[in-house]
C-alpha cells in the first residue's frame, strides 16, 4: 500500500516535547555530529524546532536551515529562534526531495522522525546526497521496527539495517548506528571526500 505524508499539529508536538526530552534529549543526537561551531546544517523536517533550535545554539558561528513542508511547522520554529535571540537560523519552505539550495553546501543534514512518513525516500537520500559537502555527514533518528503503543505504523517504519542499506545503496559510507533509547535508533553516514 502506498504511503502518503500527512500534516501533524505543531502545538501537539511542542506537549510532547516536554516528556520526549527526558527520555531522549536533542543533545543524544546533536553530540553525534555537530563538531564544530562554525558548521552549516539542515533539520529537513524540521516540525517545530526540536532539534533545530539547539543546533543553532551550539553553532554561534554557523547557520541552521530549519526546513519542513508546513508553514505552521516554520512559524513555530522562527517564534522559538526569535524568543531565544537566535539569528543563525533560517527557516525555508520546501519539500524533503526538493531542497532551494546550492549542491555540496552543507556540512551536515538531519533528518529526525522524517524519512519513514514521506513517499519516496530514494529520492530523498539522493537530495541530500546532493546537498552535503564531500565528507558531509547525514544524521537520521527513525522509529524502529518493533511493537509500540505510539509512533508510526509498524508497516512504515524501518529497521537499522534496511537503513543502512538504503544509504550504501546511495553511496554513503562511513555508516553506523549509533545508540539511542528505545524504540528509536539512529544512523550516522558520510558523503565521500572524493
Amino acid at each position: 500500500m502506498p504511503h502518503h505524508s500527512h500534516d501533524f499539529d505543531p502545538v501537539r508536538l511542542v506537549q510532547m516535547e516536554t516528556s520526549r526530552r527526558d527520555i531522549f534529549p536533542p543533545h543524544m543526537t546533536l553530540d553525534h555530529f555537530l563538531v564544530r561551531p562554525d558548521m552549516v546544517i539542515a533539520d529537513i523536517g524540521c516540525g517545530p524546532g526540536y532539534y533545530a533550535i539547539e543546533a543553532a545554539q551550539r553553532l554561534p558561528e554557523g547557520q541552521v536551515y530549519a526546513i519542513d513542508r508546513q508553514q505552521d511547522m516554520l512559524e513555530w520554529t522562527q517564534k522559538r529562534a526569535q524568543n531565544s535571540g537566535l539569528t543563525n537560523l533560517m527557516v525555508l519552505k520546501a519539500s524533503a526531495d526538493q531542497i532551494p539550495l546550492e549542491a555540496e553546501s552543507l556540512d551536515a543534514v538531519l533528518m529526525a522522525n522524517v524519512l519513514h512518513d514521506l513517499p519516496d525516500h530514494a529520492r530523498v537520500v539522493t537530495e541530500v546526497y546532493r546537498l552535503l559537502k564531500p565528507g558531509g555527514t547525514y544524521f537520521l533518528v527513525e522509529w524502529d521496527k518493533t511493537p509500540t503503543e505510539f509512533g508510526p505504523p509498524l508497516d512504515i517504519r524501518f529497521t537499522p539495517s534496511e537503513l543502512m542499506n538504503l544509504l550504501d545503496y546511495h553511496h554513503f559510507e562511513h555508516i553506523q548506528q549509533i545508540e539511542a533509547p528505545a524504540p528509536w535508533f539512529q544512523i550516522r553516514a558520510k558523503k565521500p571526500t572524493h
